[in-house]
């Protein structure tokens, strides 16, 4: 077998790889608007031979599951999956990325265009060269290969190209609950080709603050909201600070000094400037443990930020309200031992100059949902540094995208056993 998953590492297409993240970067795909990138990808799958399912998903039927969430609003959503297909008897095996983007932001403050990709220096540049469109060109790279190299797989393997992911999910949820089980699952996330065992998970929340309104003449007959937010936010810090102390050490989150952070991303209120504010709204991301569950998370958050009213004598009369919104993600933790785990490890040592690391993530990714639905291995692996994402200039070295495609390649001849 370690012949053949040499002969499938040595099929990957660096041409067709780089033509195809090109090709889906140039494809604007954020704001709820990711069709055009879905249909492109459906058509290369069928280019590359997989069985090819596309479909439009049921947006009002799946909002109402359980385990979907979202923060944009859309009109209209597909699915997409590409299959290769093996005689039944093997493991079956599971590849998913998503197409969605953040926004490009300010283009001024991008050297190059955000959709116009760019080669330079060895590194692939455009907004999604590494999150992820760049990894989903490396994925079905590695079936491209596996195909080529008439690799006969006793079990089948899936790509899933999914909606969503940046805020919430809802492309792998209704992916999952079209296609059912699976016996493993590799979530295509920048892990710079570490394998990624353990995900953390993450939450949205806002908090509204009350005050009590003043001419600024005379700002001590009035309750300034902001000064009450303030307060609040050091109540979060501390908590911050308790959560990531007081729990054992997870020597796979060594990477990081905070590995589940609570953070204030947008503050906002007050109607005037020579008014006292009366309100004042924070929201935020609070990260959760692995092994956590996010009910218990939101439930330390809630007392926290109750304990801290109580202490203000205008807040302990008029409480804050903590609303939880958006985007969610479930954490999800795969044993180190697991078949899965060991096959992405090894397909990792096998590739020239690489060695094989374990790691934990600490950013909110799919991977939680396969966990948390179907209960069964996963990880997450791919291409790059997540530090780099979400900026301007975002990048990808395109030695990690084929080192990448190599490994997965591997991987599925591995997990789904060639004979």
């Amino acid at each position: 077998m370690n012949h053949q998953a040499e002969a499938a590492a040595a099929a990957v297409d660096m041409s067709f790889l780089l033509n195809t993240a090109r090709t889906l970067i140039r494809i604007p795909s954020w704001a709820g608007n990711e069709s055009d990138a879905q249909r492109a990808v459906a058509g290369i799958m069928a280019d590359i031979g997989l069985q090819t399912d596309a479909w439009p998903i049921d947006l009002p039927a799946l909002k109402c599951h359980p385990a979907a969430s979202w923060e944009i609003d859309r009109e209209e959503a597909l699915g997409v999956t590409g299959r290769l297909t093996g005689n039944g008897s093997g493991r079956s095996l599971v590849l998913n990325g998503h197409v969605d983007v953040v926004p490009p932001g300010d283009i001024s403050l991008w050297t190059h265009p955000p959709l116009d990709p760019v080669i330079k220096e060895g590194r692939l540049y455009g907004r999604g060269s590494l999150d992820m469109k760049g990894q989903i060109a490396a994925g079905l790279a590695a079936l491209k290969a596996v195909s080529d190299a008439r690799i006969n797989l006793a079990g089948s393997v899936r790509f899933q190209s999914v909606i969503a992911e940046e805020d919430g999910g809802l492309g792998t949820l209704a992916a999952i609950l079209r296609e059912g089980e699976t016996d493993g699952a590799i979530v295509l996330e920048p892990t710079n080709l570490t394998v990624a065992s353990v995900q953390a998970g993450c939450i949205n929340f806002r908090i509204h603050v009350p005050g009590r309104a003043a001419h600024g003449a005379v700002r001590d007959e009035g309750v300034s909201a902001f000064k009450n937010a303030f307060g609040l936010y050091r109540a979060i810090e501390d908590l911050e600070t308790s959560r990531n102390l007081n729990n054992d050490p997870d020597p796979l989150f060594a990477d990081y000094t905070i590995p589940f952070p609570i953070s204030i991303g947008t503050v906002s209120g007050g109607d005037w400037a020579s008014s006292v504010p009366d309100h004042v709204s924070m929201e935020g991301r609070m990260g959760v443990h692995p092994d956590e569950s996010l009910e218990d998370a939101r439930s330390e958050f809630e007392a926290a930020v109750e304990k801290a009213a109580q202490a203000n004598p205008f807040l302990s009369e008029h409480p804050p309200v903590v609303e939880w919104w958006g985007g969610r993600f479930f954490p999800a933790r795969t044993n180190t031992n697991d078949l899965l785990i060991q096959r992405l490890c090894e397909s990792v040592e096998r590739e020239p100059g690489h060695v094989a690391a374990i790691r934990g993530v600490t950013f909110g990714a799919d991977a939680g949902l396969f966990k948390r639905l179907l209960d069964k291995p996963v990880a997450l692996f791919g291409a790059g540094d997540i530090r780099r994402a979400h900026r301007p200039d975002e990048w990808v070295e395109i030695h990690q995208l084929e080192s990448m495609a190599r490994i997965l390649s591997r991987a599925i001849v591995h997990f789904c056993e060639a004979y």
